[in-house]
């Protein structure tokens, strides 16, 4: 069967070989091709006759033929074919095919890299399953200068650009980093702003990354990509004044799209982890809107996920656990602004309450200055709906010192206010607000009015803020409720003002005021 085998792959590869290559322009090899040896198959270990198969290629590999793809394509899966029947194999024979294995697709990979053909691309997946680093692929190039140019053959850009975007837990040395941004100089200079960005560039020379992008014509391709590389660049040399000049040539806008067209500029994965970059970390003290509205570009692009925008934000703040930056509520607002799919909007509305919930109910002032304030969101965005009039004169009964205090709470009022707002999803978390504070007290009339528990309402403001009552009851107590004025409230003035008491004189003008509506 083994013997078999061998014989249609050699006679296979002996057609292959004797045609013209098609696919290769290159010259012929300079000296006839060596002849075949025969082989006993069971008499020869299968390493043995790759090794040798190998060996053989060398005759073609200064020639840069296809007889060398053919050749070691042959000893390639002659050594796979041994290790299907691995079951026959001792644990030394299986380990040393496997050596054999990996070698074979690193020769491969060699050969689809450095030769012009339409199956360059092949040189990814053969270098992959060789087990080859990047750097150690790097050291197999041939760096050597023919008449003062370098070509780089497709097949080996492929792999490297390919290998750049996968963000692999590799730093190349800034020597090797080096070679690569000459690379891509010469053979694709649209791709070198991309290849800049890797992890795996980490160690480049900032000053050498800025000359090759300096030298870039970007009327070819986008230079908003190079403004920001640039910008990045300079920021690892410490020259902000540079900074500041590369970011001022383009409008916010403008600036955006450039992260969505390469998002490494602010994200970076290593070891499946995320972290921002020194951009990144540089826009959160300096220009926190454009972050947040870049970080809103890449999700509504697809370029990153819902939970992955929410980490980047926490590790950026340095907040673990529960705890949630205020840099991370105003992303949430951007998001209600720029009108995700209603499959998200409750989700979302349940974050942003929660988080209002919580600050008011611990009296925690937000870590940075929001964004936007509480009228920025009403004018911006239909989700957050006008205050009812009413809620102004119940907040106005009480000073609150805390201006951040004072926007927590109307933001969240606004939100019940509404159109879009589940009131039913918030109720189990208002038991944390206590209607002992106006703040507990106005959100807690609001939801109820929203769930039509009008009476309970009145009985309420009645108690703890009567001016308030004739505001709710004008704005609420209309059409079908308007018995309510005659059923429930007017009884109840009335009766609250024969039992007197320190609040008579409210009750008194509360019924006045009801009076000269009437009238």
């Amino acid at each position: 069967m083994q013997e078999a085998w061998l014989r249609s792959r050699l006679q296979s590869f002996n057609c292959r070989s004797s045609r013209k290559g098609t696919s290769v322009k290159l010259k012929t090899p300079p000296i006839a091709e060596a002849g075949w040896n025969l082989y006993i198959v069971n008499t020869i270990s299968p390493v043995q006759l790759y090794k040798e198969m190998v060996d053989y290629s060398n005759t073609y590999k200064t020639a840069k033929t296809q007889s060398c793809i053919h050749l070691l394509s042959e000893a390639h899966l002659l050594v796979r074919a041994a290790l299907m029947d691995a079951s026959q194999l001792e644990p030394g024979e299986k380990a040393e095919l496997l050596e054999a294995f990996k070698e074979s697709c690193g020769h491969l990979g060699d050969c689809y890299s450095r030769l012009d053909t339409q199956y360059s691309h092949l040189a990814l997946p053969y270098y992959k399953m060789s087990g080859l680093s990047m750097a150690e692929v790097l050291a197999r190039v041939d760096w050597a200068v023919e008449d003062g140019s370098q070509k780089y053959e497709r097949g080996l850009i492929f792999y490297i650009s390919h290998s750049l975007y996968e963000n692999l837990d590799e730093e190349l040395s800034e020597e090797l980093a080096v070679k690569v941004v000459q690379m891509f100089h010469v053979a694709e200079p649209k791709q070198l702003p991309h290849i800049l960005c890797s992890p795996s560039m980490k160690n480049i020379n900032p000053l050498t990354a800025m000359s090759y992008l300096r030298k870039l014509d970007t009327s070819g391709f986008s230079s908003i990509l190079v403004t920001l590389t640039k910008a990045a660049m300079a920021l690892k040399m410490g020259d902000l004044d540079m900074y500041r000049n590369e970011v001022k040539s383009h409008s916010e806008m403008k600036l955006v799209c450039g992260f969505i067209l390469e998002p490494r500029l602010l994200i970076q994965q290593k070891k499946e982890q995320m972290f921002p970059t020194e951009l990144a970390v540089h826009l959160k003290e300096t220009q926190p809107g454009l972050l947040v509205a870049s970080i809103l570009g890449l999700q509504k692009n697809n370029k990153i996920g819902i939970e992955e925008a929410d980490s980047f934000f926490k590790v950026l703040c340095g907040k673990d656990g529960d705890t949630i930056p205020q840099l991370l509520v105003d992303f949430w607002e951007a998001q209600l602004i720029a009108c995700l799919p209603d499959v998200l909007l409750q989700e979302l509305f349940f974050k942003l309450t929660s988080q209002y919930i919580w600050r008011l109910s611990k009296r925690q002032p937000p870590d940075t200055i929001p964004l936007r304030t509480s009228k920025d969101l009403i004018n911006a965005c239909s989700h957050y709906g006008l205050i009812y009039p009413w809620v102004n004169v119940l907040i106005t009964s009480d000073s609150l010192a805390d201006k951040n205090y004072t926007e927590d709470l109307s933001k969240l009022q606004s939100l019940i206010c509404g159109p879009s707002f589940d009131i039913a999803s918030i109720v189990p978390f208002l038991e944390s607000l206590s209607e002992d504070t106006v703040a507990g007290l106005s959100v807690q009339v609001l939801c109820r009015t929203r769930l039509k528990e009008y009476e309970q309402c009145i009985d309420t403001l009645l108690e703890r803020c009567p001016e308030a009552v004739i505001p709710y009851a004008n704005h609420e107590l209309k059409e079908e409720n308007r018995t309510l004025w005659w059923k429930k409230l007017l009884p109840e003035l009335c009766q609250r003002i024969k039992c007197g008491g320190e609040k008579y004189q409210l009750y008194l003008s509360s019924l006045k005021g009801k009076m000269i509506i009437f009238a």
